[in-house]
């Protein structure tokens, strides 16, 4: 997925991972994985894949934000 954020071109790398009842996407922010979902509600909600992978540097939240924000505008409810 490319985007601007900040004014910066972004290119944010993500996978679709369908169950029965569900999907997600797999997508590498900051070079960590975060599982991007839609909680009860219908909004997207990000989510690290293995939180307990010891990282030097979190994904920047705001990126995320932004991230989730592009996938709600082009992906319908």
């Amino acid at each position: 997925m490319n985007f601007l954020y900040k004014g910066v071109p972004q290119e944010i790398h993500c996978r679709l991972r369908v169950s029965t009842y569900t999907y997600q996407f797999l997508c590498t922010i900051d070079n960590t994985e975060m599982i991007l979902e839609r909680d009860d509600e219908g909004n997207f909600r990000a989510i690290e894949a293995d939180p307990f992978k010891v990282k030097k540097k979190k994904p920047d939240p705001a990126l995320v934000r932004t991230l989730i924000g592009e996938m709600e505008r082009i992906l319908p409810p």
